[in-house]
């Protein structure tokens, strides 16, 4: 029987096969490089080399689009050719529930299968970014925590799961135990970005703004390196900034390193899309960005409409904000249709999705009292529809807004007090709260 560096049994017998296995893994878990390619390459050499397909096809989930989706179910259609052990077996299971869009079901699957092999790396990442899918911060720290006595220091990828563990721990408001974590990890490698996104999320959770400008510019020769990841970073800079005031700063980043390179990647159209609309929200000029991110979101949801309600949501702020009705109403009939259906992103819909959309969509057309009655009564359960605590804060943002310019000063400023409690050196809250006065 071959083991792979964590002694995780394999049934495909090649050591070429199973080395670029190993370098697409350590691809996957850096962010750095190409792990498509390299699993690609290896299966052109080996076709029935079972563990590379189903790597590709649960690393194709990851990137949360309709469009690799349908690559994910080629990749398991040319598993299905290929008979693999028992670890093969239940992870070509839990991946198929995945692409199925059975986020929790999968989700549970891969949690039973690390029950029994807990040093499968892959199978360990491929849960963790599905708990984030799914915003369950418990399952985020604790799928971590419960494989945590089977990795030593010594074991290959160790520092790469106390990065996930971190971000975990940020997600369940343990700030010092999660930075403690995320920066073992960064000693293990100190490019890990994932681990130095994990305490950027930590001081903006603090409200630890020039901590963490400090900390994300310093640490960014490392992290740069790091692709999308990168991007998502460079985002959380300009958040700090954001809070600073510092518009300038936000634009910059904005125009150089958010969204330089414009790119049709939902994961960067996101990030852009919701640093935008903070801008929007709190009445900052924009000039014409927000219209060159419509134009592309408008473009990539004749595919992507209704798959993800996190996407979906983030292109109902493009259309919101530059006045496009017919495009918002797209958005609105997919998500009711999508709705009816039986998969996670039905339910998360059903339960928050739905409402937000109908909220941005009344803050668009400044329907203050609108906004208020769709994000209010579901922003304390949003995170049944993914994203971080960071990413959702822009529902508070919104509805302390529209609270504002809706006449409701008792209510932005009984939103806004635990927003100066929880960040009481975030300027931000206090500027907002001086303009209920």
């Amino acid at each position: 029987m071959r083991l792979d560096r964590r002694d995780t049994p394999v049934s495909h017998a090649s050591d070429d096969a199973l080395e670029a296995y190993e370098t697409a893994l350590h691809q996957l878990q850096a962010y750095r490089g190409d792990p498509m390619a390299t699993i690609d390459a290896a299966l052109a050499q080996h076709p029935d080399f079972l563990l590379g397909h189903l790597f590709k096809a649960g690393a194709l989930m990851t990137a949360a689009e309709n469009r690799f989706t349908t690559m994910a179910r080629q990749s398991l259609a040319d598993a299905a050719k290929l008979k693999g052990n028992d670890r093969e077996e239940r992870l070509r299971g839990a991946i198929d529930l995945l692409v199925q869009g059975h986020y929790h079901r999968g989700g549970h699957a891969l949690d039973e299968l690390l029950a029994d092999y807990p040093r499968d790396a892959f199978a360990l990442q491929l849960g963790h970014l599905f708990d984030f899918v799914r915003g369950n911060a418990l399952s985020l720290r604790d799928r971590v925590a419960r494989v945590l006595p089977h990795w030593t220091p010594g074991v290959p990828g160790y520092g790469y799961v106390k990065g996930m563990h971190a971000f975990g721990l940020e997600e369940c408001n343990q700030y010092e135990q999660a930075e403690r974590a995320a920066r073992v990890a960064l000693s293990f490698d100190p490019r890990d970005g994932w681990a130095a996104h994990a305490i950027a999320h930590c001081m903006e959770m603090q409200g630890r703004i020039d901590d963490g400008i400090a900390w994300m510019e310093t640490s960014s020769r490392d992290w740069a390196v790091t692709g999308i990841l990168a991007i998502h970073n460079w985002w959380h800079l300009a958040l700090f900034h954001l809070d600073r005031g510092n518009l300038e700063r936000v634009l910059k980043l904005y125009d150089s390193v958010i969204f330089g390179q414009p790119s049709d990647m939902l994961l960067v159209l996101v990030d852009a899309t919701s640093m935008l609309w903070r801008l929007h929200v709190l009445g900052h000029d924009i000039g014409t960005r927000m219209e060159a991110l419509a134009d592309i979101w408008q473009a990539r949801m004749k595919e992507e409409r209704g798959f993800w309600v996190f996407n979906d949501v983030h292109a109902m702020m493009a259309f919101a904000a530059t006045g496009r009705e017919d495009q918002a109403q797209q958005v609105m009939r997919s998500l009711d249709a999508a709705a009816k259906g039986e998969t996670t992103n039905a339910e998360m819909i059903r339960e928050v999705g739905m409402p937000v959309a109908k909220g941005l969509l009344a803050f668009g057309r400044q329907d203050w009292a609108g906004a208020i009655s769709n994000i209010g009564p579901v922003r304390e359960i949003s995170n049944r529809f993914g994203g971080s605590h960071a990413q959702r804060d822009v529902l508070s943002l919104t509805l302390i807004k529209a609270a504002i310019n809706g006449g409701k000063s008792n209510l932005a400023r009984h939103v806004l007090a635990e927003r100066t409690f929880n960040k009481p050196e975030s300027a931000l809250g206090w500027t907002l709260l001086a303009a209920t006065a």
